[in-house]
């Protein structure tokens, strides 16, 4: 099914895998080494798993409802600075959804609020992450001028006018491969880690 081992591992043997490691190994650790009570241990690990599905969840909760939408006004997705915090940089979902080919999920630079990227990047260092795209920073300004609400810094708060608020998707391009995807905006793409070929 997986041409890689640990993939197709981690499949197969997946209902004693995540118990071991989510579970057990993280309450029986601090009893063992520094003899924490069972009951805190236990406690203080499913606190650790509930909070973390919690944090998840914020993405196609508060991240669909209370933000801002600096580049495509007419979908759900908003960019979230909390859940971007909480779910370690995937709050920035306006932009993933309005480039869902781009790694990095989020126009910014730097790894404090997108530690995702920081987690891409690191195995593109390592040779097991190559050909990663990301948007051009001229497309960025032009889609958040033709489909953003206002609040993107190229756009100096300028609100869009009362004609374009309809839900017209023309022109938007929902993955690398769409057949609407223009060869000039292909060109714009920056590639990382190229693979040779």
């Amino acid at each position: 099914m997986f041409p890689y081992f640990f993939p197709f591992f981690n499949f197969r043997y997946y209902l004693l895998l995540m118990p071991l490691f989510c579970f057990f190994l993280p309450t029986m650790i601090p009893i063992w080494l520094w003899n924490e009570n069972a009951h805190v241990a236990w406690y203080a690990c499913v606190f650790r798993f509930v909070l973390s599905l919690n944090c998840t969840w914020l993405v196609n909760s508060a991240a669909h409802m209370w933000g801002t939408k600096p580049y495509d006004k007419n979908i759900s997705p908003v960019q979230n600075y909390y859940v971007s915090a909480l779910a370690y940089g995937e709050g920035w979902h306006n932009y993933h959804h309005a480039f869902p080919w781009d790694y990095k999920t989020s126009e910014f630079s730097g790894y404090s609020f997108n530690f995702t990227t920081a987690f891409i990047d690191l195995f593109a260092r390592l040779g097991w992450a190559y050909d990663l795209k990301t948007v051009n920073p001229d497309m960025i300004e032009k889609r958040a001028k033709r489909t953003g609400d206002g609040s993107h810094a190229s756009t100096h708060g300028k609100k869009s006018s009362e004609q374009d608020t309809h839900n017209d998707h023309e022109g938007d391009i929902w993955g690398w491969d769409d057949k609407d995807m223009k060869e000039s905006d292909r060109k714009m793409v920056v590639y990382y880690n190229r693979k040779s070929e």
